[in-house]
């Protein structure tokens, strides 16, 4: 795997946020997979794996850990977002997913989940600790998920992205950012936040870092069956969702996506399902309507 401290193509040194090399004009890099890579970062979490094997091990739960980890290597980045969303992006390829800071810019209002802590409040501390003020701005969150279902307290529409058009600019984080750091002995304005190794991975390492996080909730008797709602938890509140969170650093369009999944309970009228189904149908993503 290359340095992510040097450049592919001149090989000199240069900061792992930058996005293009300052000495070769080389573009191409992400600045939260380059973070990922970092030996460091590598080291600590294959330790966190190997200790989570020989845990499961003791509990004689390894094949089923082993088959958890294959399950999790095919998973994919969801994000759940409303109905006027959805359309947005379908309406033109000219549309961006929207970041926290863009909706800013624009003076968008920002919608609160239903119930939980406001996020918002803090997003901008926890943001700037993992990827700096410059590059934040560019990262699109989501979850990692076995199915086609997101955390739907964010809004009835899953879309699930097509690993093909963010694996290569993808990286995972333990759990909701926001949520780790407050766990963490809380979160102020102007605070300096410390990232411990080994809680984020490439996108090819994701099954690690969920088997390093999740070893404890499995026994011999855990089913297959069981590993989408281990992976993804569903909590009362957005307090308690549990999910390993993907950073997707880059513009992203409706081509972006594979599928969008609109939950039943949404109760969107027949007629503008059945648009959207046809809008994102000519570009080849499907209307999931289960």
């Amino acid at each position: 795997m290359q340095d992510p401290t040097l450049c592919g193509h001149c090989h000199n040194e240069i900061s792992i946020y930058l996005t293009q090399c300052p000495h070769c004009g080389t573009p191409g890099r992400f600045p939260n997979v380059n973070a990922a890579n970092l030996p460091e970062e590598r080291n600590a979490l294959q330790s966190r794996y190997d200790t989570a094997l020989e845990t499961s091990r003791t509990a004689e739960a390894e094949s089923v850990i082993l088959q958890f980890e294959k399950a999790v290597a095919r998973s994919r980045a969801v994000m759940c977002v409303k109905v006027p969303e959805v359309e947005r992006l379908a309406s033109s390829d000219s549309e961006l997913r929207a970041t926290f800071y863009g909706m800013a810019d624009a003076r968008v209002p920002r919608s609160r989940p239903p119930a939980g802590t406001d996020w918002n409040r803090i997003r901008e501390v926890v943001d700037t600790a993992l990827f700096t003020d410059a590059v934040k701005r560019h990262v699109r969150f989501a979850a990692l998920s076995l199915t086609s279902q997101g955390i739907t307290a964010y809004g009835p529409c899953t879309l699930v992205c097509a690993t093909s058009m963010i694996a290569h600019r993808a990286s995972a984080f333990e759990k909701n950012s926001c949520q780790f750091f407050i766990g963490r002995g809380g979160i102020e304005l102007g605070m300096t936040v410390e990232i411990p190794h080994g809680v984020r991975s490439n996108w090819d390492e994701r099954s690690k870092l969920a088997v390093a996080k999740l070893v404890s909730r499995f026994a011999a008797s855990t089913t297959e069956g069981e590993f989408a709602d281990i992976l993804v938890t569903r909590g009362t509140t957005t307090d308690t969702d549990e999910f390993i969170e993907v950073h997707i650093y880059g513009p992203m369009t409706v081509r972006t996506l594979e599928t969008v999944r609109i939950e039943e309970s949404a109760g969107t009228p027949r007629a503008i399902l059945l648009d959207l189904r046809d809008n994102l149908a000519q570009i080849g993503v499907l209307v999931d309507e289960s």
